[in-house]
């Protein structure tokens, strides 16, 4: 998804990639996922279906590219993975290779045998002291086993980071730090954007529907919301939810309806009813593509349909959300073109706005820089720098590594952008050439301290990569592929910037593989 996608040809090239094709036999499961009975499963990472049908791990295992593998938290001792902080055979360590076993009085916390648990976030679970709130074999309550290689963040078990795959309809789930792949999951047809609420994932679904998964294995709920057409990002501050709409040209607002279900069970079991109560319209052509919410005020990058009223782009709008049943524009800052875009040679550019944000009372938007009549990367990429206050718009280069900037977001002090890149496709829409793509970290002053190029190793053939959205997690930088449906887990150490992994999230057999979105869970 570059910064074209609803503006001409990249919208065309999404929409012409389709699902591949299902076996004759069975369920009718997507490609990545096999059928056992009537359930379409993922083979590589379900834990109750590791590698074949019929074969789950044990609770203290998780299952990684289809085999089951101790968990994080527990370790092999004599041949049964175990979580040596709070068992009492195997308190500390495996007993009689560095741990003990408690005596039978004894209970086990934090790797000490103790008369008692004597920590105040303590629960009694049999013989082990553990955290409720935090502890992923007892998450909730006792004996709650997260599934898979979710974690336990505050008694719900989830992932730390989700991804949408757009070619295959699904999301999958990431744990951070571990960087393991959980399943694979069937929802809607091609997901876009995702948000969380209490405890459901939002999923914006290109067929202009708002889909609600169970955020603890990602099943679909029955609620769902009709959005404008071909919505693009959604953005949840309670209990209100908006969703940008590109091709409506529209911003939408909805609110929750009703209270979290009381107990520890789900919240809300079949989903949560949410109501329009309110739209702002940007006009026609104008393609809203993505926005941040600072304080009272959106901040809406109009991409513009540069096929059409190219003037319609270039923009950055700010919508007043003070009260989100009225929300109403009340200022517009129109971004630089021309020369101040540095065009290369022989060339006259566009600014083309994707990705928002803000930070220290600044808004920042990655500016593509298109050229007006081929629609490529016309020019070095910019970051373009707004102060709401005095209304001052200025720009950030990037230089010529970084084409087509994408997303950005905020590293404590610092900015972080993923580049798209110049891209060649083919008549399929195969990804024949890219150049300029990769991430650029800024200092506080905006200026570049380091710019990391993704690729194929050297003297190595791969997919090519085209950088996407990302999400983040402290240091570590989840960043989608627009391509080949992987996620690059790249770490900021210091003022550079460090390429820890690669994960295979959204395969196919053949064709492109788009990470639509990647959004990081509390």
């Amino acid at each position: 998804m570059t910064p074209m996608r609803c503006g001409g040809m990249v919208l065309a090239v999404l929409l012409s990639l389709v699902l591949a094709g299902c076996p004759d036999e069975g369920p009718l499961c997507a490609e990545g996922l096999s059928a056992c009975g009537d359930a379409c499963v993922d083979l590589s990472s379900s834990s109750s279906q590791c590698g074949a049908c019929g074969v789950a791990c044990s609770a203290t295992q998780q299952c990684v590219e289809g085999a089951c593998q101790c968990r994080a938290g527990a370790v092999l001792c004599g041949g049964e993975c175990v979580v040596t902080a709070s068992d009492p055979a195997h308190c500390g360590g495996c007993a009689g290779a560095g741990g003990v076993a408690c005596g039978p009085e004894q209970v086990c916390e934090q790797g000490e045998c103790k008369a008692a648990c004597t920590l105040a976030s303590s629960s009694l679970c049999g013989r082990s002291c553990v955290d409720v709130r935090t502890d992923a074999f007892h998450c909730g309550a006792c004996g709650s086993v997260c599934a898979d290689a979710r974690s336990c963040h505050q008694g719900l078990c989830t992932d730390d980071v989700v991804a949408a795959c757009f070619n295959t309809g699904q999301v999958v789930g990431i744990q951070a730090g571990a960087d393991v792949r959980g399943p694979a999951v069937r929802v809607g047809t091609s997901p876009v954007s995702l948000a969380l609420m209490q405890d459901v994932l939002l999923v914006v679904d290109v067929s202009s529907r708002l889909l609600q998964a169970r955020l603890s294995d990602y099943g679909e709920l029955p609620a769902r919301t009709q959005t404008g057409q071909v919505p693009n990002q959604v953005l949840v501050r309670e209990p209100f939810v908006y969703v940008l709409n590109s091709t409506s040209n529209t911003l939408q607002v909805l609110r929750r309806d009703g209270e979290p279900a009381p107990g520890p069970g789900p919240r809300f079991p079949t989903g949560i009813s949410l109501t329009n109560v309110g739209s702002v319209n940007f006009g026609a052509n104008t393609n809203p593509y993505a926005f941040t919410l600072e304080g009272t005020d959106a901040y809406v990058s109009l991409l513009g349909n540069l096929q059409g009223d190219a003037s319609a782009g270039g923009r950055v709008v700010r919508v007043s959300v003070a009260e989100p049943t009225a929300p109403a524009i009340t200022d517009t800052f129109v971004l630089p073109s021309g020369e101040a875009l540095s065009p290369f040679p022989g060339r006259t550019t566009l600014p083309a706005p994707a990705g928002i944000t803000s930070l220290q009372g600044r808004v920042y938007a990655a500016l593509g820089n298109l050229d007006a009549r081929s629609y490529s990367a016309g020019g070095p990429g910019f970051l373009a720098r707004i102060d709401p206050g005095t209304r001052a718009v200025e720009l950030l280069a990037l230089g010529e590594a970084c084409l087509n900037p994408f997303w950005v977001l905020p590293v404590g002090e610092r900015l972080l952008v993923s580049c798209g890149g110049a891209a060649t496709y083919d008549v399929d829409f195969n990804l024949t050439d890219v150049r300029g793509t990769g991430l650029v970290l800024l200092g506080a002053d905006g200026r570049v301290l380091d710019s990391l190029a993704l690729g194929c190793p050297e003297a190595t053939s791969c997919p090519l990569p085209s950088a996407g959205r990302f999400a983040l997690v402290g240091p570590r930088a989840y960043v989608g592929d627009n391509n080949a449906g992987r996620v690059f887990v790249i770490e900021v150490v210091g003022d550079t910037l460090v390429e820890r992994k690669e994960l295979a999230i959204c395969p196919r057999s053949s064709g492109p593989s788009l990470v639509s979105d990647v959004i990081a869970l509390p």
